[in-house]
């Protein structure tokens, strides 16, 4: 069980929160959810961070100080996630990726800069690491790499690939992590706008978050020059792993119900055609809805179709949606969190998401005793186990959960909140409307 303590950062005065398989943030805008789950994202990044230390180091043959060294790289990340620290104030971020293996980020008062601190057991893994790729190194004995044979310089290339997995597979176990990051901003649907500009997109205009999606999508996008359905029967007839094609069909049946229409990619750019038809509209042109979740639904259709282990944030997934597709897109989320060691983190403003979600929830715990009930409304490949979801109300930096502890489903309030409010205003205007009908 990983853990994160966060304190005097943005919105959040004081919070606490064990890290669940999926997390669900409800509230506000500027009420803290981005903070919750961009801090939990970047801590879990650092993983990767400390795999290409070494490989780097090993390159460089520089294997001083390595926890000096690698609190230098955490500092910067954390600049690039959240910015300068000039303006920050007592802040304490402390992850705890086991009871023994932690980082702990806290503010330096008289220079406010960032300064990291591990745990004991952190920083001694990490200078066993380091004596081992030093040791490595030295095991090359690389003098004049010149002299050598094209067969030599094979065999160290390979030599370095089995090292560099093996330090890879040490690192993940110090994080308790092996999953691929996957962080899917707000705001996609300037991306769509510019999506002919795309791979021209000055990175230093972006934030890091979104220079990292966009780097994603420009990665990807050649995958698109097919359909969905011809892209999944290329690998039904390719593949001979154990791949359950239910699954990836559930998802292309969302997708296309979400997106109403279907995305290529193509010489003359993105396109998205209309039904069966050969209409079609550009991108840039298309509806906000489909502009805004077209990288949500492709991305998660790849991770699906290639059974990826994954760890994926997700903000406002409703973004321009019909509540129906907002039910969808809620359900292609959950497809993807019952896949093997995934895990979900979503941030919405929308009760309807919150909703669709507990629906979910329900199915599970009533599936359990009625399967054959359930299982024609709603495709078990959905059901959400009440255990692996964390649920909360995030208000003015104040993180509440909305699990009801007896019924084990999310607190009905919580979703008709907005409505009850609604419903009272009209409640109360429409009395005096009565009034003056009698009257």
């Amino acid at each position: 069980m990983q853990k994160i303590e966060i304190k005097n950062f943005g919105p959040i005065t004081e919070l606490t929160l064990d890290i669940k398989d999926f997390m669900l943030f409800i509230g506000p805008q500027a009420s803290g959810k981005s903070t919750i789950a961009k801090t939990i994202f970047f801590f879990k990044s650092l993983n990767d961070d400390l795999v290409k230390f070494f490989m780097e180091a090993v390159e460089r043959n520089d294997f001083s100080k390595p926890t000096g060294s690698f609190g230098k790289i955490v500092r910067q990340k954390f600049m690039d996630y959240f910015g300068g620290s000039k303006h920050l104030s007592n802040i304490f971020l402390k992850y705890y990726f086991s009871p023994e293996i932690w980082i702990q980020i806290t503010l330096e008062k008289e220079h406010k800069y960032i300064s990291p601190t591990f745990s004991s057991k952190f920083s001694s893994e990490i200078n066993k690491l380091a004596k081992t790729a030093n040791d490595f190194s030295k095991s090359l004995g690389i003098k004049n790499t010149s002299l050598l044979t094209s067969k030599d310089l094979l065999q160290i290339e390979n030599n370095k690939r089995l090292f560099y997995s093996n330090i890879t597979a040490k690192c993940n176990e110090l994080f308790g992590e092996d999953r691929e990051l996957l962080f899917i901003p707000a705001g996609r649907s300037l991306l769509a706008t510019l999506s002919d500009q795309l791979q021209f997109i000055e990175p230093r205009t972006l934030d890091y978050l979104m220079k990292t999606f966009v780097n994603k999508i420009n990665l990807l996008r050649p995958i698109f020059n097919q359909s969905l359905n011809d892209i999944i029967t290329a690998r039904m007839a390719l593949t001979k792993s154990d791949i359950d094609f239910s699954k990836i069909r559930l998802a292309e049946k969302l997708i296309n119900r979400i997106l109403k229409g279907k995305y290529q990619f193509d010489k003359e750019g993105e396109k998205i055609y209309i039904g069966n038809t050969n209409k079609f509209v550009r991108l840039n042109f298309a509806s906000s809805g489909q502009q805004e979740s077209l990288w949500i639904l492709l991305l998660l259709f790849i991770i699906i179709l290639e059974q990826q282990k994954i760890f994926i944030v997700i903000e406002e997934p409703e973004a321009h949606l019909f509540p129906e597709a907002q039910k969808e897109i809620s359900a292609l989320i959950a497809l993807l969190s019952n896949m093997k060691q995934s895990q979900v983190i979503i941030t919405t403003h929308s009760p309807y998401i919150l909703a669709s979600v507990n629906n979910l929830i329900l199915a599970h715990k009533i599936g359990k005793k009625f399967p054959h009930k359930v299982t024609p409304k709603i495709n078990k490949h959905l059901w959400i186990n009440r255990n692996k979801i964390f649920a909360a109300m995030v208000q003015s930096g104040i993180v509440s959960e909305i699990i009801d502890p007896e019924f084990d489903i999310i607190q009905q309030e919580c979703i008709d909140s907005v409505s009850q409010i609604i419903n009272e205003e009209f409640d109360y205007l429409y009395q005096y409307e009565t009034d003056e009908t009698n009257a």
